[in-house]
């Protein structure tokens, strides 16, 4: 996983009911749709079918009394320890989870103090929420890119806070899962671009070729920037999404000796070209307005792209010339 997470019972129900952990995620790394897929064991589109446990879902509503009611059993367990308050705590934890294994059951019925209720609780957030989601479509799945087995199940597991996704029933998403290393449970989290449906429209279009037109799923990402330092801002851990100075509106030229492609910057200096195999190519910027009225701007740069790779691209233009 790519995150750094915490939660207890008080900050569990402080969150499903509107306060912000005291603590953000902190995402390690962060990448783009080509790179995000590449990092990926599992990349689907599913619909979500259940929840497990349910009342860690914020859209589930008939959770929050009995997580009311278990906060209020372990305040009073705390300020007033008694064999009556630990009991009336177990009872709520109970409630709070319908569904829990016949083993978590016995351990919290032989648990002897609150302190050991506190840790099978953080034991039980530990798994996250466990999503069961009927795929439509693979695009990867394990080793085997070419998957096309498109009607099953998977289960997924994502954190409880702010670095889980918040997924709903019925609805769906865009999921890339990698195998938990203990585990070897699949799990996703805000840190991945797993995203409803809806949201996910460059990823598609990456995807298509990716998962239909192997030889041709290369994707070339650039920008253009008059900032000549430009170097000292990339990181490799995070696909950059911007750039210091950016040109917008730019006319990119992307040519090689069987093809000839045209993209616009847009108003972060980004531009994407999909649907490109491997080989020697040279990338040039014209002013706005090219063909019909415009001229050579920077370039031509040559570019050497590996087949079915990410590659990254970055146009810097003089000052006077971008305006």
């Amino acid at each position: 996983m790519r995150v750094r997470r915490a939660g207890s019972i008080l900050l569990l129900c402080a969150a499903l009911h509107g306060t912000p952990p005291a603590s953000a995620c902190t995402c390690q790394a962060s990448y783009a749709p080509c790179n995000e897929v590449a990092a990926s064991n599992t990349v689907f589109i599913g619909t979500v079918e259940s929840m497990s446990p349910i009342f860690l879902s914020r859209w589930n509503l008939a959770s929050r009394p009995s997580l009311q009611s278990l906060n209020a059993a372990y305040l009073d367990a705390t300020d007033h320890p008694s064999p009556a308050s630990l009991d009336t705590l177990k009872e709520a934890y109970l409630r709070t989870f319908p569904d829990l294994e016949p083993e978590g059951r016995e351990r919290m019925k032989a648990a002897s103090t609150v302190r050991d209720i506190a840790s099978l609780f953080d034991a039980s957030l530990s798994g996250g929420l466990r999503v069961r989601f009927k795929v439509r479509t693979f695009f990867k799945h394990g080793e085997d890119d070419d998957d096309e087995d498109d009607d099953d199940y998977l289960e997924v597991s994502t954190p409880f806070g702010d670095c889980g996704i918040d997924f709903q029933v019925g609805e769906t998403y865009l999921v890339y899962a990698d195998n938990e290393e203990s585990s070897g449970v699949l799990s996703t989290t805000v840190c991945a671009r797993t995203r409803r449906l809806t949201d996910a429209g460059e990823d598609l279009a990456y995807l298509t070729f990716y998962k239909g037109r192997r030889e041709e799923s290369t994707r070339l990402e650039g920008f253009t920037t008059t900032d000549y330092s430009y170097q000292l801002d990339l990181d490799k851990m995070h696909d950059p999404t911007t750039m210091r100075s950016p040109v917008p509106g730019v006319v990119l030229e992307l040519r090689s000796e069987r093809l000839l492609r045209y993209a616009t910057s847009d108003g972060k200096g980004r531009f994407v070209f999909d649907g490109l195999v491997g080989g020697e190519y040279s990338l040039s910027a014209f002013h706005r307005g090219y063909p019909a009225n415009g001229s050579l701007l920077g370039g031509p740069q040559a570019l050497s792209i590996e087949s079915k790779s990410c590659a990254l691209a970055v146009l810097v233009l003089p000052k006077d010339g971008a305006r």
